[in-house]
């Protein structure tokens, strides 16, 4: 039994049409995509210039229930260095990630920043 066998005989033939011109669709899409220009990945760390309390204030509030922060507590992947500018890299980081902002006191890099296990996704 062949496919337009399986379809209802009131619009096989619409349907088969349909089909065609989805597919068709489909290819015109993948050829755009594929031409594209993607952007190369970027991470947000702390920048050279934000201060220690700066950078705790941030962790405060980013860790207040804005991202995930069980990376950088004691035992965690991140936790090491402990220190401002580790855990708020760290965190300007995830939370560029979801708002897709980097804060004034972050500064974005092309080179991903993870070490160890510590990774930035």
């Amino acid at each position: 039994m062949s496919i337009r066998d399986q379809l209802p005989q009131f619009g096989s033939q619409h349907m088969i049409s349909s089909l065609i011109v989805v597919s068709l669709c489909e290819q015109s899409t993948l050829a755009k995509e594929k031409d594209a220009v993607i952007p190369p990945p970027t991470w947000c760390i702390a920048s050279a210039s934000a201060t220690d309390s700066r950078l705790q204030g941030f962790i405060d509030y980013a860790c207040a229930g804005k991202i995930d922060c069980r990376f950088i507590l004691p035992g965690g992947d991140c936790y090491e260095p402990n220190t401002p500018r580790g855990h708020g890299s760290y965190c300007l980081d995830a939370y560029y990630r979801i708002y897709k902002d980097c804060n004034q006191i972050g500064t974005i890099v092309y080179k991903d920043p993870s070490y160890g296990n510590c990774l930035y996704i």
